[in-house]
């Protein structure tokens, strides 16, 4: 089985729909801005993880893109926490 990295074509590999490859793209976005923010804020891990109520180690793999399973919700939070903005609270 050929296995793409283009999201729309690896969710039609995969037999997903095309809202599956548009959130795996938004996920992967989110993921990698978030990676960003975080190696270049003057902030500590520690200190970020305090903000978004996670642990410090969990930023770090975030960083070093070795988390694969974070939320679409925490990378917005993260991402809204180091570029100053109001915190975000998700309700269901």
């Amino acid at each position: 089985m050929k296995i793409s990295k283009a999201a729309k074509q690896l969710a039609q590999d995969l037999g997903l729909t095309e809202v599956d490859a548009y959130i795996m793209e938004l996920k992967a976005k989110l993921y990698s801005k978030s990676a960003d923010l975080i190696k270049s804020s003057k902030l500590t891990h520690e200190q970020i993880a305090k903000q978004i109520g996670t642990s410090r180690s969990r930023i770090n793999r975030i960083a070093n893109h070795g988390e694969n399973n974070v939320s679409i919700e925490l990378l917005i939070k993260l991402i809204a926490v180091l570029e100053g903005k109001p915190a975000i609270k998700f309700a269901a």
